[in-house]
């Protein structure tokens, strides 16, 4: 990651930058139900963004459902700016920020017995990303998503 990379607060005049990232992911938000769901999110929602010269390039949004825990509802990375510690640099600043009681940092994504098509850069390759900050995979939630997605909830445990 750039050294220029800064990581902020999200603002709502943020919404229009996770937008254009979110459309430059076309496979995993490929869903129109879910596109909508997350521009909801980064205009109503708690989160952060990865900011160089000026121009958003990730963003992620949280919430807590419970006082001890805390879920990554949305995280995206800028197609061109993948695997370049970006969303690494999201993570981490979340757990940073964390009240101290917070001890479960919380994500979902698409399970691994959940078929994909031959894509260069699949599910697989962000549950590796997920692992690879901390998170393990902890449970195959049946029917959260549809018939044709499985859902696999990843903890990651935080400090205490």
């Amino acid at each position: 990651m750039s050294a220029a990379v800064a990581i902020r607060v999200l603002s709502a005049a943020d919404a229009g930058a996770c937008d254009a990232i979110v459309e430059s992911l076309p496979y995993h938000f490929g869903d129109a139900g879910g596109r909508e769901q997350c521009a909801r999110a980064v205009r109503e929602s708690q989160g952060l963004v990865a900011v160089e010269d000026g121009r958003v390039i990730g963003f992620l949004t949280w919430r807590r459902p419970y006082p001890r825990s805390a879920e990554i509802t949305w995280m995206a990375v800028q197609a061109g700016r993948r695997r370049e510690g970006v969303g690494g640099a999201l993570v981490v600043a979340l757990a940073e920020r964390l009240p101290g009681e917070v001890r479960h940092l919380l994500v979902t994504t698409l399970s691994p017995s959940t078929p994909e098509p031959d894509v260069g850069d699949s599910y697989a390759g962000t549950r590796r990303f997920y692992e690879s900050n901390g998170f393990d995979p902890v449970w195959e939630p049946r029917g959260w998503w549809n018939a044709e997605s499985q859902a696999l909830l990843m903890l990651r445990p935080l400090g205490g």
